[in-house]
C-alpha cells in the first residue's frame, strides 16, 4: 500500500535544479508544477520541497533531523543554504517588481479607458454633427428647383470632404469601440454598481413619494394646528410672564452667590497664605524669610487669580463630608491623647515627624532600587551562564565527533542539563548508519576507551586546570587506535602551551619522538626479590 503517495513528489538534486525542470511561470504571476499529477518537490541536501497552492509558490523547510548527518562535514549544507537564502531574496524582489508593475499597468489602463471614454464622446458627437450636416446638404440639392442652373462644385466638394471626415470618424469609432470593449469588464461593474445606485434611488423615490403623501395630509391639517397655535400662544404669553417673574428671582440669587463667590476666594486667599507661610517655616527651619510674607488683605488681582472649581456634588454632601471628617479628628486626638491647641506646636511636631518619614521613604526607595538592579544583574548573568553552558555544549560534541572522526568514526554528545546527564552517541562506521548505537557498553574494550578519551579531550577544551594527567588510557586500544590516540594527544598537548600534561602508560612509546615540547620519562625494570617474605618492591629512579 502506497501511503506515502510517491507519485504525487518529485525528488531533484538542488532547488535551481528542480525549478528550471518542473516550475512553470504563467504571464498573470500563477505558478504550477510541470508533470499533472506531481504535487510536491523534493531536493537535495536537507530534504526540503517547494509545491504550487492556488497558484502561489510555497517553500517548505525539513525540521527533521538526518541520523545519516553524523559526523559528516556540515560546511556543503551550510553553502546551499546560503545560495537558497539568496535565490529567495532574489525572487522576492522580482515579485516585488512584478507586483509594482501590474499596479502601475493598472493606473496606466485606468488613465487609458477614461481618455478613451472622452474620445469617443467627443468623435460621436462629430459624427452626428457631420450627418446634420450632409444630410442638410443633400436636402438642400434635391429640392432645389434650379439643379441645372447652380454651380454645386462647391457643395460636391463639401460633401466629399464631410464624407472622408465621416469616414475617419467611423474609423476612430470603431477604434475606439475596440479599445472600450477591451475594458468593458470594468464597465460591467460599474454598470452594476449604477444599478445598485438606481435601485437605492428608486427606494429614495418611494419614500419621497410616501412622505409627499404625509405632507399633503399635514396641509391639509393646518386650519386645525393654526386653532391650537393660538392656544398654545396663550399658553406662552402666561409662561413668559411667569419667566420674568422668575428671572427677578434668579438675579436676586446671583447677587447672592457673587457675594458668597467672593467670600469664598477670600477664605481661600487666607488658605493659601497659611499653606504659604507654612512651606516656608518647614523648608527653613521655622522661620520665615524676609520679604516672602504674604499680604493679610487680597487685593482684586489676587481675588481674580483663584480659580473657580464646579463641584460634582451639592453643598449638603460637602458639609456632611467636613462634620465627618472633624468628627474623626477629634476621635484620632482623644485616641492619642492629644491635648495641643496650639496650631504652631502642632505644626512643629508635624515638620519632625514628616522629616522622620522622608528619611525613611528615602531608605526605603534606595533599598527597591538596590533589590531591583541584584535582580536584573542575576538575570543577566543567568542568562550569560545558559549561553556559555550551550556554547560548551556544542563545542564539547563538535570535539568530540571530530576525535572520533580520525579513527573512521562518528558521535555526538547528549546534555540534559534539567536532569543533570551526559548521554553519548557512537556510530562505529561513519559511513553507516545502522552502526550507531546510544548503549556504550555494547561497545567493546578498545572502542569504550577511544571514545571516553575523546570524550575527555572534547571536554577539556572547556576547562581550565593548568594540569592533566592520564594513567593507563590505552591499555585496552589495539595498536592503530593506540597509534591514533597518542598522536591526538600529543598534538592537543602542543597546541596548549598554557597547560601541562602527564601521560603515563605501560605500553611502547617508541613512535613518538621528543623535541622541546615532547619529553618521555621512561622508569627502569623494577627488581623483584626472590626471597619468600621479602621485599616485592622498590622505590625506583627515573631516567631520561
Amino acid at each position: 500500500v502506497d501511503n506515502a503517495n510517491i507519485d504525487t513528489s518529485a525528488l531533484a538534486d538542488s532547488k535551481e535544479s528542480s525549478e528550471q525542470a518542473l516550475l512553470v511561470k504563467e504571464g498573470n504571476g500563477r505558478c504550477s508544477i510541470r508533470g499533472g499529477k506531481v504535487r510536491k518537490v523534493f531536493f537535495l541536501p536537507d530534504g526540503d520541497h517547494w509545491e504550487a497552492k492556488a497558484g502561489n509558490l510555497t517553500m517548505v523547510g525539513n525540521d527533521r533531523g538526518m541520523k545519516q548527518t553524523i559526523g559528516v562535514d556540515k560546511s556543503a549544507a551550510i553553502e546551499s543554504t546560503k545560495h537558497e537564502m539568496k535565490a529567495l531574496q532574489q525572487e522576492l524582489a522580482r515579485n516585488k517588481d512584478e507586483e509594482n508593475g501590474i499596479k502601475a499597468a493598472a493606473l496606466k489602463a485606468k488613465k487609458a479607458w477614461n481618455q478613451a471614454t472622452k474620445e469617443h464622446t467627443k468623435v460621436t458627437s462629430n459624427i452626428k454633427k457631420m450627418e446634420v450636416v450632409l444630410d442638410n446638404l443633400r436636402s438642400e440639392a434635391e429640392t432645389s428647383e434650379e439643379v441645372p442652373t447652380i454651380d454645386t462644385t462647391e457643395f460636391e466638394n463639401d460633401i466629399e470632404e464631410a464624407e472622408a471626415a465621416v469616414q475617419d470618424l467611423k474609423k476612430k469609432e470603431a477604434a475606439m469601440t475596440q479599445e472600450i470593449e477591451s475594458l468593458q469588464p470594468g464597465v460591467e461593474e460599474q454598470r452594476k454598481q449604477l444599478d445598485e445606485i438606481t435601485s437605492r434611488n428608486k427606494k429614495i423615490l418611494d419614500d419621497m413619494d410616501k412622505v409627499d403623501a404625509k405632507l399633503e395630509d399635514i396641509v391639509k391639517g393646518q386650519t386645525r394646528r393654526m386653532e391650537q397655535v393660538d392656544k398654545i400662544q396663550a399658553k406662552v404669553d402666561q409662561i413668559s410672564e411667569a419667566v420674568q417673574q422668575q428671572e427677578g428671582i434668579v438675579a436676586e440669587i446671583k447677587g447672592k452667590v457673587n457675594d458668597a463667590l467672593s467670600a469664598a476666594k477670600k477664605m481661600q486667599y487666607l488658605y493659601n497664605r497659611e499653606v504659604h507661610m507654612f512651606d516656608l517655616k518647614k523648608n527653613n527651619g521655622g522661620d520665615v524669610p524676609p520679604g516672602e510674607e504674604m499680604e493679610l488683605e487680597p487685593t482684586e488681582e489676587d481675588l481674580e487669580s483663584i480659580e473657580v472649581v464646579e463641584p460634582g456634588r451639592d453643598s449638603k454632601h460637602f458639609k456632611a463630608k467636613l462634620q465627618n471628617k472633624l468628627k474623626k479628628i477629634e476621635q484620632e486626638k482623644q485616641r492619642r491623647n492629644l491635648s495641643e491647641s496650639d496650631p504652631a506646636v502642632a505644626r512643629d511636631k508635624y515638620f519632625r515627624a514628616k522629616k522622620d518619614l522622608d528619611s525613611k521613604m528615602d531608605q526605603i526607595n534606595a533599598i527597591e532600587r538596590n533589590t531591583t538592579a541584584l535582580k536584573k544583574d542575576l538575570h543577566d548573568r543567568k542568562k550569560r551562564w545558559r549561553l556559555f553552558r550551550g556554547h560548551i555544549a556544542e563545542l564539547t560534541n563538535l570535539g568530540f565527533d571530530t576525535f572520533l572522526n580520525k579513527k573512521g568514526s562518528a558521535g555526538e554528545v547528549e546534555f540534559d542539563h534539567d536532569a543533570g546527564q551526559l548521554n553519548l552517541i557512537v556510530q562505529k562506521s561513519n559511513t553507516d548508519a545502522h552502526s550507531q548505537t546510544k548503549d556504550v557498553k555494547a561497545l567493546s574494550g578498545g572502542e569504550r576507551s577511544f571514545a571516553t578519551l575523546s570524550l575527555l579531550l572534547a571536554i577539556g577544551e572547556s576547562l581550565e586546570t593548568p594540569f592533566r594527567v592520564m594513567d593507563e588510557f590505552d591499555v585496552f586500544l589495539d595498536p592503530v587506535a593506540r597509534k591514533i590516540a597518542m598522536q591526538s594527544l600529543v598534538k592537543v598537548a602542543k597546541t596548549m602551551d598554557h597547560r601541562q600534561f602527564i601521560f603515563i602508560t605501560p605500553q611502547d612509546v617508541s613512535s613518538l619522538k621528543t623535541d622541546p615540547k615532547l619529553r618521555i620519562f621512561k622508569m627502569k625494570a623494577p627488581a623483584r626479590s626472590t626471597t619468600v617474605g621479602g621485599a616485592q618492591q622498590q622505590t625506583l629512579d627515573f631516567g631520561n
